[in-house]
């Protein structure tokens, strides 16, 4: 058994046709797209047509045209709010955010804090993520700020990536309030956590999570610390992106679910391929992000925004399961679960992996290519080869390290891992050369200090990280 991916006529189908409609109409960029790519939008005659459209990409449509051209109207001037993200050579790509942006975004976030019951406890929301130009600290802060208007008791503040400033509001403020959200990024969370005087532990916590997955393992930990033990509700995590904001994000149900896979081989194999140890599972609206899987697994959106995407695929592998489909298989294999969702079109995305992104550290993407031109230092070539695998390690307090696991040359013995002096080199070039990459990085070395920079590990030559395939895997993901 095995789910599959939406069909034309899916829920939201007749939303993203109107999206394609008026980017064809209004969008420069994207009639030029679709002519290079010798396609007649003439042909797209209803739903049952749509998956004839081509796919775009950051590469194939958001790099290769002038920003200008891929908004609506052509009009720079029509974004209310501009996001930037960097990619491996750290140059920026800006995304821009107008009225429908939010629109979804506060519909989104006031289903998860329903699930918290912050439309009805008074809610000290803590906005956790950085506040510079990335999408996560202000697209919080801005939902926050209209669910209020729309008479959620919900008071926020955004202390941003500041451990003590984010202890200090909680215990200055939280008390005031009958429970606390706090918004991060799961490994920041975690640090501020870890340590925290009784008057921040004691309060009725609730932690937001976006930027990377967590482990089942990770979230059970953080409840026994934050005294919630089997309350796995208490603990959200987000699917985002900087390209369209919010995909999708965790529910009670599809928290059961991914539990009750892990307890039960028959529910991993049906529903996660059995990854499901490895893998996110989220509740999606199709009305708001209309979503299909092509034929290598990669997900593709069809989103509303000031730059429409139109399948568009941002590389993220996974699977689709609509609730009929879900109950079906759990009935088959004799399991129950009752599946609520936040609304009768909503269905789940399993998040098996991001295919474009090197190691998400911290909720910063680090990309091989600066390791691997920083490997190439003139005082280290003649000792080791150039290859490298980076990998997330969790800590026995759960908090992650950076490994840097780098391969010698043939001639030289397992005593040259004892030669500290050009593991330090390695070290200062490698931080070096993703500072110089990542903007992101360079504000987690200034927060961190040591914790945000690899320890070195040398391997014999042709060990088993660096024996020869037809691509030598340079990152190790590592699940909590």
């Amino acid at each position: 058994m095995h789910p599959t991916s939406s069909s034309p006529t899916s829920p939201g189908a007749d939303h993203a046709l109107a999206i394609f409609r008026r980017a064809v109409d209004v969008v420069p960029a994207y009639t030029q797209f679709l002519s290079e790519q010798g396609f007649d939008p003439d042909e797209i005659h209803g739903v049952d047509d749509f998956t004839k459209i081509p796919t775009t990409s950051k590469s194939n449509y958001i790099a290769a045209y002038e920003l200008k051209d891929l908004m609506l109207g052509g009009d720079v001037t029509g974004a209310r709010i501009w996001s930037s993200s960097s990619g491996s050579s750290g140059r920026p790509t800006h995304w821009p955010r107008s009225a429908a942006s939010l629109a979804h975004s506060v519909a989104l976030h006031g289903r998860i804090m329903r699930q918290f019951d912050a439309d009805k406890r008074s809610t000290l929301l803590v906005v956790c993520f950085a506040m510079g130009n990335w999408i996560g600290g202000t697209y919080t802060l801005r939902a926050a700020e209209e669910l209020n208007q729309r008479g959620f008791p919900l008071s926020v503040i955004a202390p941003g990536v500041d451990i003590e400033t984010v202890r200090e509001n909680i215990a200055t403020l939280g008390k005031h309030h009958d429970q606390v959200v706090i918004a991060g990024y799961p490994p920041f969370v975690r640090d501020v956590l870890d340590g925290a005087d009784p008057v921040v532990l004691n309060q009725d916590l609730k932690l937001l999570l976006a930027g990377e997955s967590i482990g089942e393992s990770w979230r059970d930990g953080v409840l026994d610390l934050i005294g919630k033990s089997g309350r796995p509700q208490d603990i959200c995590l987000v699917y985002g992106t900087a390209d369209a904001g919010m995909m999708g994000h965790e529910t009670p149900t599809s928290i059961s679910l991914r539990r009750l896979a892990l307890e039960h081989h028959d529910v991993d194999e049906a529903l996660f391929g059995g990854a499901a140890a490895s893998s996110t599972l989220v509740e999606y609206d199709p009305s708001y992000r209309y979503t299909e899987i092509d034929e290598e697994g990669h997900l593709l959106f069809t989103v509303d925004n000031t730059i429409p995407l139109i399948r568009y695929r941002i590389n993220d592998i996974g699977r689709i399961l609509s609730q009929h489909d879900t109950s079906r298989y759990l009935t088959e294999l004799g399991h129950d679960l009752d599946l609520r969702t936040s609304s009768a079109r909503a269905g789940f995305i399993v998040l098996k992996r991001r295919a474009d992104v090197a190691m998400s550290f911290y909720a910063v993407n680090l990309y091989p290519e600066p390791i691997r031109a920083a490997l190439s230092h003139p005082q280290l070539v003649d000792t080791i080869t150039g290859k490298s695998v980076l990998a997330r390690r969790p800590g026995a307090d759960l908090r992650d390290t950076l490994e840097l696991r780098v391969e010698l040359r043939r001639d030289k013995t397992l005593d040259t891992r004892g030669n500290t002096a050009c593991a330090e080199l390695i070290r200062r070039t490698v931080v070096e050369a993703l500072a110089a990459s990542s903007s992101e990085y360079r504000e987690l070395v200034q927060i961190l200090g040591d914790r945000a920079k690899p320890k070195v590990h040398f391997c014999l030559f042709g060990s088993t990280d660096f024996q020869y395939e037809i691509k030598q895997t340079q990152v190790e993901k590592v699940g909590a």
